[in-house]
């Protein structure tokens, strides 16, 4: 079985939701319309005009648009002073507007980045880091700007998935459908919540479900997302931005019929 972050392009700490926006709702890229008080305080670092800060914007493909855009920092005191890297911005398809943002501490360690993967204005992944590495992902699958799916990471590798398939369209995000994965990213467990009460009705252990079932929510999530080009390749005059690590996402199946439940 393919896991789910094999199947999606590589491009979360929980968002903290504002008094207007719940916290389920991702966010669009104008700055004032985010959705949580992280996006709102992480954004204003990609403003340059405030004390000890500097920006830099580059043209990668020469066509007279920059299409990289970087704010620096100065930290520290006297001799001890230096800029550090607080935001980054590209525009991946070069049509004049930035697609992603990624946001980093006085410490120049990643916070966290948001994604619209398929250029619709709105943000479609985020990705929050804790310590430098990837501890969450978000997903808007289907694009209607709420939160579908969530995966947690351990040391970079997706150890669960959850996913709410049973749309209710309530603000908040309710998962009724989980995948959990071995240290090689293997699907070893499966749970379904079939009432939507926020609790699974049935497991099934993978090795216990007949092979020829349908692809799994992290097989179908490849086919549905668009793979943006790759982000311009950072200039050398100025410190580069890591890149997050491998993604993923997708559309589950209904638990086999007459599968044996996990004991």
């Amino acid at each position: 079985m393919k896991p789910l972050y094999l199947t999606v392009f590589a491009g979360l700490l929980a968002a903290c939701s504002s008094s207007t926006q719940p916290a389920r709702r991702l966010s669009l890229r104008n700055a004032t319309s985010l959705a949580s008080r992280d996006s709102r305080d992480d954004h204003r670092r990609c403003d340059a005009s405030g004390a000890g800060r500097s920006s830099s914007e580059y043209d990668t493909n020469a066509d007279g648009v920059p299409d990289v855009r970087k704010v620096f920092q100065v930290v520290g005191e006297g001799q001890e002073a230096h800029p550090v890297l607080v935001c980054r911005e590209v525009d991946l398809n070069h049509d004049g507007t930035k697609d992603v943002f990624r946001f980093y501490n006085d410490q120049g360690r990643t916070l966290r980045e948001e994604e619209d993967r398929d250029f619709d204005g709105r943000v479609d992944v985020i990705t929050y880091f804790d310590n430098g590495e990837v501890v969450r992902r978000e997903f808007d699958l289907n694009h209607d700007g709420m939160v579908d799916q969530r995966m947690y990471y351990r040391e970079n590798r997706p150890y669960r998935a959850e996913r709410e398939l049973q749309s209710d369209n309530a603000a908040d995000f309710r998962p009724d459908y989980w995948e959990f994965y071995d240290t090689r990213g293997h699907v070893v467990r499966i749970g379904t919540d079939y009432d939507h009460d926020g609790r699974a009705d049935r497991w099934d252990r993978v090795d216990r479900i007949a092979p020829l079932r349908a692809p799994t929510a992290a097989a179908q999530a490849a086919a549905q997302s668009p793979t943006p080009s790759a982000a311009p390749a950072p200039t050398p005059d100025a410190p580069a931005a890591p890149t997050p690590g491998a993604a993923p996402a997708p559309t589950p199946p209904a638990p086999a019929p007459g599968a044996t439940p996990a004991s």
